[in-house]
């Protein structure tokens, strides 16, 4: 159960492979949830609501990339969504050769994804996710160069959308990633800083009349909470009321209400998972379904997870795994 009493149960989806690290995620027209491996160029589908569901990779990018980084719908298509790849040394921390990929997927995976490569991203840092405005619009933040650049998908052109100290890394030893998370709403553009430990917005306007802009910023950026270290995945809930992110490294999901003036006030609703890496929120039938991704016990030299976790003794496993779920107001689901 959650600590706000929102939630009944807590389900264990599915076990993806245990030495994998995964980041992208989305849900898919026809249930299933399509996600991104980061230590292999591996996409990956699977129904979240079949108890024997297994895993399936649907396609492997390996002749140009080694990881897959992010991945998200396009708007108003069908089943089809960008896959940003790139070479990656996780070791070393290490992030270059960054490809935008459309992938489009048949309703009943009975015919192999149709994927075509659309641009390489030229001259920036890291590229640490996708956010698709429009279908040929894209938000691509940048953590190393600490910025959020607008993709033109159609012509290829990255432009500098926003610059802010807020997306700077903090100077602290171990403090690699700076800007992450990017959302973005009819009124805001929301990011998250993992290492500054900070949630804010940036005031924007949506431009539909003009193709080649997607959206505009509005207004200066607005910190809404500064108490979440090593915060990984953002989502929101639909009033724009409450905000979910993760800590990767402690294990637990936090809660930031937001007030009418615009401040948060964040508290933990869930501990001890196995090192959460992607939140989502989706609406089934009106009522809120939380997904949380968990990279299991892999570590690196750099980053080192807190050992009180329940969930080790399934966090080797390499078979579907399911538990049944009961809901109040809210499903939080595991991966």
């Amino acid at each position: 159960m959650l600590e706000d009493g929102s939630v009944e149960d807590v389900v264990l989806v599915t076990q993806l492979p245990s030495d994998s690290w995964f980041e992208g995620f989305a849900l898919r027209p026809n249930g299933k949830i399509l996600t991104s491996r980061l230590d292999e160029p591996e996409l990956y589908t699977f129904n979240a609501e079949d108890p024997e569901a297994i895993p399936q990779v649907i396609h492997n990018f390996e002749e140009e990339a080694n990881g897959l980084i992010n991945v998200c719908p396009i708007p108003g298509s069908n089943d089809e969504y960008l896959v940003l790849s790139g070479v990656v040394d996780l070791a070393n921390i290490e992030f270059e050769q960054f490809i935008v990929w459309r992938v489009s997927l048949s309703p009943d995976d009975s015919s192999p994804p149709k994927v075509t490569k659309i641009t390489e991203i030229q001259n920036t840092g890291f590229c640490i996710g996708l956010i698709a405005v429009t279908d040929r619009i894209v938000l691509v933040p940048d953590s190393y160069k600490s910025c959020i650049w607008r993709l033109d998908i159609q012509t290829g052109e990255v432009a500098l959308l926003a610059a802010d100290d807020t997306m700077k890394a903090a100077s602290g030893a171990g403090d690699f990633f700076g800007l992450n998370r990017v959302r973005i709403t009819d009124e805001y553009l929301w990011f998250t800083n993992t290492s500054a430990g900070i949630l804010c917005r940036i005031p924007i306007e949506q431009v539909p009349d003009e193709p080649s802009v997607g959206l505009r910023l509005t207004g200066t950026v607005q910190v809404i909470v500064d108490d979440i270290p090593h915060c990984d995945g953002l989502a929101l809930s639909r009033d724009q009321k409450a905000v979910y992110t993760c800590s990767y490294t402690d294990g637990h999901i936090w809660k930031v209400d937001i007030g009418p003036a615009g401040k948060g006030t964040t508290s933990v609703v869930m501990r001890n998972l196995a090192c959460p890496t992607a939140v989502e929120l989706i609406y089934v039938n009106n009522r809120p379904k939380i997904f949380i991704v968990c990279c299991g016990e892999i570590e690196m030299n750099w980053f080192v997870q807190n050992d009180q976790n329940p969930w080790s003794e399934v966090a080797n496993i390499n078979e579907a795994v399911t538990v049944t779920v009961v809901t109040r107001e809210e499903t939080i689901e595991t991966i």
